[in-house]
Parts: C-alpha cells; structure tokens; sequence
C-alpha cells in the first residue's frame, strides 16, 4: 500500500533524487490500484497522508530539503485529493501534526501544511458549515507558536504572512479558502476573541502574529460587540501598543455604551486606553472613544480625580505637533464639563495643577490679552529694588522664582517675551548703574538674582544693534565704577553674576546680529581695553568678573568685523592681549589672540600683515601653530619679516614636533619658492645635513624638496656638495621629490656650464637607469625628460649617448628621445611636448641668479629680468648671442618678443609708461594680470603677455591701440583705483598736470572687446587650426575649438 511505500523512502536527498522518476511512477500506480480495488478509498488516503506527515517529521532537521521532496508533498496531495476526499476531521488532524510541531520555520513543514491546506480547501470546507471543535483545534495549534523570528528564518517568515494574508484570515474580495469568513466568526465568536487577543499580544514581538491581529480586525470589526467578558477587549487593547484599528475601538465602546456596571468595573481599563492613543497622536479616536465611554457615563461611573490625574500627566508628555489638536478635540470640552463640577478639598489642587497645564498647552495659541499682563507682572517684580533688604533670606527672594516662572511659560509663548521686552531692558539698564533709590553703588542681592532671570525677558528678535550698544556702554560703566569704589558695598555674588549672565547673552545678540556699526565696534573695543585694564584675577586666583565678561564679548566680535576699517578699531586691543599672552604666558590670552585672527585675518589681510612679526614670533620661538594658516597669505603683502627669520624657518622644519615641522616646511617652500635667491649656502648646508641625521619619513620631506629645487634651479652651485646625497635619495629610496630638486640641479648647472656637464650628468642619468629595473614610473619617464632638457641645450652629447638609450626604446618616452636625436620628423602631439620643453628651459634660465662668482659663466646664457625697455634692441642682441645652442624655435620666439616690445613704445606715455608697468609686474593679487581681466581680455591673452619680458607694458600697448588717448587715460585711472592700485593711478595723474592735461573724474566711457570666434573645422585640418587659433589669439582675439576627436565635422 501507499502508506507502507512513503515510510520505506530514503532521506538522503542525493538518493531520493536518484530514485524521483521511480518513485513517482510507483506512487502512481499504488493509488490506481487502490482506486480499482474501491475498497475503503478514503482510509487508503488518510493513511497515505499520515505516512508522508511521518515522512516529513522524521526527516532530519540537519538536512536541507530540496525542490524534488517539495514536489514530493505536492503529488501525494494532489493523488489525496481527488474525489472522494478524505474526512474533514481527518485532514484537520493530520495538518495538526504538522502545526504543533515547535520548528514552525522550517520550510519542509510548512511546505506541508501549505499544501494540505490548499489542496483539500479545508478553510472554505469549514466555513461552510462551522465546525466549532475543528477551528477551534486549528487556532490553539496556532496560539501554541510565537513565530518568533531568527535571521535565518526571514524567507519563511514571508511565506507564512502571505499564507495568512491571502488565504487562511483573507478578508478581500478575491480572497479564496478563507478560514476567517464574517459568518465563520461570529459563529465561533469566543474562540476568534480568544486568537485575536493572543495575536494582539504577540503582535510587538512578532512580525506574523501582527499581520494576523491586522487581517483579524478587518475581517470583523466588531468582534468584541458581544462579549461574555468586555474587560478582555481592553486588556487586548492594552497590550496592542495603540496599533489597533479604529473599527474595533468602536466596537469595544459599544459595548460598554449601554452598560454601566461593566464600565464602572473597567473604569481604570478605560483610562489606560485614552492614555497611549493621545501619546500616539491619535487624539480623534481618543476623543471617539470618550465620547462613547465617559461622557455617557461621567455623572454616574467616573472618578473624576482619577481622570484628571491621567490628563496631568499626558499633558506633560504629548506632542507638541499634538497639543493644538489635543486642546481643540478634548481638553476645550472635558474643561467645560468640569466648570459644573462641585469641587471638594481632595479635588481643588488637582484642578489647579489642571489648569497649569492647560496653560502650559494653550499659550502655544495663547490669546492676545495674555501677554500685557505678564509684562505687568515683570514691572511689578521690577518695582521692589526699591526696597533696601540685605537679609540673607530675605522673602525677596521668591521674586526671582515669578521671573523663572514667566520666562518657563514664555519657551512655549513667544508673545510673552515680546510683551517683557521693553520692561525687561529697562530694568536691566537701571540696575546696571548706581543703586540711587537706596542711596548705593549697588543694589540688593535680591535685585541682581531678579537681574539672572531678567535677561531672559528680554526678546532677542527685538536686539538691534543700538541696544547692544547702550548694554555695552552700560557695563563699561559699571566695570569703571566698580573700579573707582573697590566694590565697598558688595555683600555677595550675585551682582557678579548678573553682570556675566547679562555679558553671555549679550554675545549671543552680537553673533546673531552678523554685523555691527562702527559706532558699536567703537564702544566695545573701549569696553574690552578697560576690563583688560583692571586686575585679571580675584585674591582666591579665579578670573576677575571684568575678565570673564570681555572674554565672552571678544570670542564672538570677530564674526561681525566684515572690513579692515571695522578690525583697525581692536588694533589697540588685540596688542595688549599678545602683550598679555607673552607677559603671562596665559594659554587663555593666546585663544583670544587666535579666535580674533581665524574669524578675521583671511578678510583682512592687510590688518593682519601689521602682525606678521607677532605671528611668526609665535610659531617660531614658541611653536604655536594655531595661526599658520594665516601666514601663507600675508606672504606676498609683507614678505620681508619671512626673509628675516629664514633662518629660523630653515632651523624649525627638522623638528620633533610633526605638526609644528609641517608648518614651518610650508613656509620654507612658499619662500624657496618665490625668492629662491635668498639661500646662501649655509641654508642649504644645514637642511641637507639635517635630512642626512633626521629620520624624516619620505612624505615630509616632500615640500622641503620642492622648495630646494627651486633654489638649485637660480643658485645651482649652492648644490654641488649635496649631488651624491641627492642622488641616494633617487637610486635607493626613489624619492620624487628628491629626483625633481635633482632635476633643477642638472639643467641648471648645465645652463650655467654652457653643457660642458651635459655628458656626466646624462651618464648619471642613464646608470640610474641600468641599476633600478624596478623604478618607479614618475621617476623613469622624468629622467628621459630631463635627458630631453639636457639634450635641447646640447644636442651633441646627447646625440652619443644614444646607444645607451636604445636598450630602454620599450618606454614611450624613450622613443620620443631618439626621434629627438635622429633628427626624425614628430607627430604634432610630440611636436608639441618638445616645445614645451623648450619653453621649459627658457623658463629656468630666466630664473638663474646672476652671482658674482660665476659672473664669468653666466653672462653668455642667462638673462636679466628686468630689462629697460628703451635698450630694448641690445638685449635681444645679447639673448641671441647666449641662446647659440638653442634650436631655431627659441630663435623666433625672441624675434617676436622684440617685435612686439617695439610696437608697445609707440603707444603708451613715456612719462609714466616704465613706472607704472615696473609696480603692476610685481607679482600681487591686484597685479597687471587682474587689471587685464577687468579690461576684459581672454585668459589665453594674459597668458601670451606673461611670457613678454613686460607683460604690462604689452598689456597696457593693446589698450591704448583700441581706444583714444583721453578715453584710454580715464579707462585706466578707473579701472586702477576700482582694484585698489592707488599707487600707480597716482603716478598717472601726476604725469597729467604736469604736462598741462586734465583726467575728468567721468565721461562716457565702454569698454570695447573683439568678437570671440569659433573655429570649425575637418579633423585632418586640426593641427593648421590650431596654428590659426594661436596667431588670432596672439592677435587679440579669444577663440574656441574643439580638440576631441569626436568624429564628423567640426
């Protein structure tokens, strides 16, 4: 028989897998047989089922079941479940041995309930005709499970709420085989009240049991309508986390509606229900269910104290969101029921308490005629400093308790301070002076403790400038008084107190504020310089109350100076608090110090370069780092106090300090950098015996090189000590940074030399080739360029050195070498690699300094950069003489120079003309080049002018050509005191009235700019457009082209 064959089945699945085809077939034929046989069809099947539930339980836990033992259970159903059906109490039975099991995620048992479930319709052949014992034996195998989720059981967890969902408690209209029907559960009404409140229990720890409360309550409503016990309706509710549904809220309120003994026997129920669904801002079903609960039954069920007590305290814990809603719906009409309510001693404080905190919720909305009489009572507390009571527990006292009282109501109702405000900053005013009224410098401590709660009153939205500045001159003249009397009157601390309560808000209103007028700068720089006038400290050691209130001031005035005129009026400040910071040596003072410099020096920098020696003091003698971010950009205003403690910069940039040795290694290479002439060749001794004993890691030194190729590039000679140290720092440790100051080096002492070294330093090169085969990229494709360099200035050495190269020809860059020395025609994209090298080199010779030992070497290669323009002719005679060995391109480039320097002679004044192009060429954030971009010119227009000996005056050449003289004159002047170079506009008007001419201080006047042009091209064409676009920017004009090869035409 069938049942015999499932129990006799193999577990292992790898056999079971093996024997499926067999098995299948076999099964098959067994129900045949029977079906022919018609004996006892139904047993037959029942015994089949339970031997395949066997089957499934006695499978090993351990063993994963797989697709084949799914179809397993689906075919014996479906052979199951043709007519005649087995008996419905038989199949419920058999899926009870299934349910009951513990490990309900297991996916084999569930698969099996699933499938009998299904297969057998057992939820429509219940439904059809209730079967109380059977659904009822069904929902407690269910309540036997906690459907407790573990992380491995999340798919089967799925599975099983869509089970619910669509079959078992589906209450939709496409529902099918649903166990959960609404005749089905009015039917067995007690056993469903009894699941339904298990699921509501478990529903915040499980997952499934939630969805089936959720499916529960929309498949009937009104479930509890009826209920032998309603008490357990709202136990359910209770332990439901205010996630039931509004339908059955109602339904459990009917059925207290009409019954009075069983709410008045519930009453506390009740209330723990209103309770969460306020808090879970579901005042609206709170309200429906009082509606139907307590105020049916308030005169004769409800305790009122008990009531009142619950609104206390949720009105302590409600949303704010919720308050205007929890007023309107319930609090407006529970308040109107207790105006009729006869009040006895027990219940008299409770309604007081009430009360307070209906305020609490309805000043949120508070009415218009509230506010004035919270300033009436801020005048009226205001009112006692009259009165002359130095009783240590004075009833005074309690005044200041009426303020905090005002001011907690007032976090909730803004209206309140808006209302104090006036009254509030009179006060304070008043009792920051002398205590006139009693005849005293100072008033009674019972005002000052007012004074603490009195600052808070004042409406920080109503704070304007005017009246920070009438407390600013208030507490300045407090601090002076207090100086002159020595405090005689003073019996505690409360005077101070109020003083540094008032300073602290009084920084707030400042940073709110963002800006200030002058006239307040003025009375707070006055303010501070007095309190640091005074004694900073108390006998006891503690900061001095004058202190304390400066200090609170000064740490937020720096977000308010927004220009240099604002921060020149704490220039007397700021020297006194470095002074003390020094004196003292008062970490403190050097916060103020900071916090003034961070928040201000970036925006002013020209205040801040006044203190270029204080900052460098700092960083240097006492390894304060704090300000360096500053420093870089003072640099290009007040270079020389970094020239003078070169010294220093170049001493501090080995030291132990990580932080402070990065500092200072920016510094030394922003000065390598732009005045690399400065080193002397102790400077350079130092730092590389520094490197040698210093174990440095190769990232910091990083800058330190940088900055020592920029000097090896103009003082080479400076470096010829330091070649083999620089060299280890390349071969063994492949140091970038190192090869590019070696690079410098090279090229520069190949300049100097004429490329009489060109040979050794070549061999140098390609040896460090040979002896790294594992180099570093960077470092390999930079020794070929540097070959390149070194090539350009003496082709000849190079050139026999070309069998050396020919073993690296696998290297792109090598390859473009030897294209170099075989003299073979480049493509454009090397073709114009070249020439950037050799602009490169032309570059370093510019920036080689002209020393008096090598005079003699030098005179014939480098020259000068600053040329006079009227000799202009003899230099370029002279660079042609010293650039012999550089090709025919360089060649060119210097005729151009010449032909366009010569063309500027004829168009600007030769009466102001040198000066001021000689002032605009210094490099500065206001130089000739931001004069060019406010004339308008394109950025490949400066950057063809920067490559002229006198970019300026090739500038200022153009301008003229375009415009007339008058116009051009006027054009310039403006243009020049707009950027803020007075200095050179000076010279221009001055050149004016001495030649008789006058420069009007307006005319009409536009500025005038050539088309921008657009070049189309063909792709073959480009490398001819590219020669048009630079001879028509060259030419003025600012030009666009596409240079990707996108294809098509252009």
């Amino acid at each position: 028989m069938a049942e015999k064959f499932i129990q006799q089945l193999p577990h292992n699945n790898e056999t079971f897998e093996q024997q499926w085809c067999s098995i299948v077939e076999r099964l098959e034929n067994l129900f045949n047989e029977c079906n022919q046989k018609k004996n006892d069809i139904q047993g037959h099947k029942v015994k089949a089922l339970d031997a395949l539930a066997d089957y499934v339980l006695s499978d090993s836990p351990s063993l994963k079941p797989f697709n084949m033992k799914f179809l397993f259970i689906e075919r014996v159903a479906m052979l199951c479940a043709t007519e005649p059906q087995p008996v419905l109490a038989d199949l419920v039975l058999i899926l009870r041995r299934i349910l009951d099991q513990p490990n309900i995620f297991n996916e084999w048992h569930f698969s099996f309930i699933e499938e009998i479930y299904k297969k057998f319709e057992i939820g429509t052949r219940l439904s059809e005709k209730p079967s109380k014992d059977l659904i009822e034996s069904i929902l407690k195998s269910l309540q036997k499970q906690s459907f407790l989720i573990e992380s491995s059981y999340t798919e089967c967890e799925d599975r099983w709420i869509d089970f619910f969902t669509y079959f078992m408690f589906s209450s939709g209209s496409y529902a099918n085989n649903q166990l959960a029907t609404e005749a089905t559960m009015l039917a067995v009404r007690p056993a469903f009240q009894q699941f339904f409140g298990y699921a509501v229990q478990m529903s915040s720890k499980s997952n499934v049991w939630s969805k089936v409360a959720y499916l529960l309550q929309n498949a009937l409503p009104n479930l509890f309508d009826s209920s032998a016990n309603p008490a357990d309706a709202l136990a359910i509710i209770e332990d439901s986390d205010s996630s039931v549904s509004r339908e059955f809220l109602r339904s459990v309120a009917k059925s207290y509606k009409d019954n009075v003994n069983q709410f008045k026997a519930n009453f506390s129920h009740v209330l723990t229900i209103i309770e969460p669904l306020v808090l879970a801002n579901r005042v609206y079903d709170a309200r429906d269910f009082m509606e139907e609960t307590i105020d049916i039954h308030f005169k004769t069920a409800v305790d009122i104290g008990i009531l009142v007590e619950m609104f206390i305290r949720v009105c302590e814990k409600v949303n704010v969101t919720t308050r205007g809603e929890l007023c309107e719906q319930i609090i407006f009409s529970l308040s109107r029921t207790l105006e009729n309510t006869k009040c006895n001693k027990t219940l008299a404080p409770l309604l007081f308490d009430f009360a307070i905190v209906i305020l609490d919720l309805k000043v949120f909305e508070a009415p218009q005629y509230l506010a004035p009489r919270f300033s009436h009572v801020v005048r009226s507390c205001a009112a006692y400093d009259i009165i002359d009571d130095e009783d240590h527990f004075s009833h005074l006292h309690h005044l200041e308790g009426v303020l905090e009282l005002t001011f907690e109501r007032s976090k909730v109702c803004q209206n309140i301070v808006q209302a104090t405000h006036n009254e509030a900053l009179q006060a304070i005013l008043r009792w920051l002076g002398p205590a006139k009224p009693i005849k005293k410098v100072l008033w009674c401590s019972h005002v000052y403790r007012m004074g603490r709660n009195m600052v808070d009153l004042i409406d920080q939205r109503q704070v304007i400038a005017d009246v920070c500045g009438q407390l600013i001159e208030a507490l300045h003249k407090r601090i002076i008084k207090n100086k002159e009397d020595d405090d005689e009157d003073q019996t505690d601390d409360t005077h101070e107190d109020f003083c540094i309560t008032l300073a602290s808000k009084l920084a707030d209103y400042i940073e709110k504020l963002k800006s200030l007028p002058q006239k307040v700068h003025r009375q707070i720089a006055s303010f501070i310089l007095a309190a640091l006038a005074l004694p900073l400290k108390c006998e006891s050691g503690e900061e001095s109350c004058a202190r304390k209130m400066a200090k609170l001031i000064w740490l937020v005035i720096g977000l308010c100076i927004k220009n240099e005129n604002e921060a020149r009026f704490y220039e007397q400040c700021l020297k006194q608090i470095h002074s003390l910071a020094h004196e003292y040596d008062e970490e403190d003072f050097f916060q103020w110090w900071m916090t003034f410099w961070s928040a201000v020096g970036i925006q002013t920098p020209s205040i801040a370069a006044n203190y270029v020696e204080d900052f460098l003091s700092d960083l240097l003698d006492r390894k304060r780092i704090d300000l360096c971010a500053i420093l870089p950009k003072l640099y290009p205003i007040r270079p020389e106090p970094f020239h003078s403690r070169l010294s220093n910069l170049v001493d501090g940039i080995f030291s132990n300090d990580q932080a402070y040795s990065i500092s200072v290694s920016y510094l030394f290479s922003i000065v390598g950098k732009e005045h690399p002439e400065l080193f002397t060749s102790k400077h350079v001794d130092h730092v590389f015996a520094s490197m040698k004993s210093c174990a440095t890691k190769s990232d910091g030194l990083i800058p330190i090189l940088e900055a020592l190729g920029f000097v090896a590039n103009a003082q080479p000679h400076l470096f010829h000590k330091h070649h083999d140290q620089l060299l280890h720092l390349v071969s063994k440790q492949q140091n970038v940074s190192a090869f590019h100051c070696l690079q410098q080096y090279y090229v520069a002492s190949t300049i100097v030399n004429e490329g009489k070294t060109a040979n050794e330093y070549l061999t140098i090169l390609i040896n460090i080739l040979r002896q790294n085969s594992k180099m570093k990229n960077d470092i390999r494709k930079q020794i070929f360029h540097v070959c390149e360099l070194i090539g350009v200035i003496n082709k000849q050495a190079l050139e026999a050195k070309r069998k050396d190269l020919v073993a690296f020809q696998t290297y792109a860059e090598c390859r473009l070498l030897l294209d170099f020395i075989y003299g073979k025609k480049l493509s454009a994209e090397n073709q114009e690699v070249l020439n950037q090298t050799r602009q490169e080199i032309g570059q370093m010779e510019k920036l080689v300094v002209k020393t008096g030992k090598y005079v003699q070497n030098v005179t014939t290669v480098v020259r000068r950069q600053e040329i006079n323009v009227t000799n202009l002719n003899t230099r370029v005679k002279k660079v042609d003489t010293k650039l012999n060995n550089v090709n025919e391109q360089l060649q060119v480039h210097t005729n151009e120079i010449e032909r366009i320097d010569a063309k500027t002679l004829s168009h600007i004044p030769t009466e102001w003309g040198d000066q001021v192009s000689k002032l605009l060429n210094h490099r500065a954030d206001n130089d000739w080049r931001l004069l060019g971009k406010r004339f308008g010119y394109s950025t490949s227009e400066l950057r063809h002018w920067s490559m002229h000996a006198n970019p300026c005056m090739s500038l200022l050449n153009e301008w003229f050509m375009t415009y007339k003289a008058d116009e051009a004159t006027y054009g310039l002047v403006k243009m020049l005191d707009e950027i803020g170079r007075k200095d050179a506009s000076k010279i221009i008007r001055q050149a004016a009235a001495t030649a008789g001419e006058l420069i009007p201080d307006d005319m009409p006047f536009e500025i005038k700019r050539l088309p921008q042009i657009f070049l189309s091209y063909q792709w073959g064409a480009q490398k001819a457009v590219k020669t048009l676009k630079q001879n028509l920017e060259e030419a003025g004009y600012a030009c666009w082209m596409d240079i990707g090869q996108m294809g098509g035409w252009r």
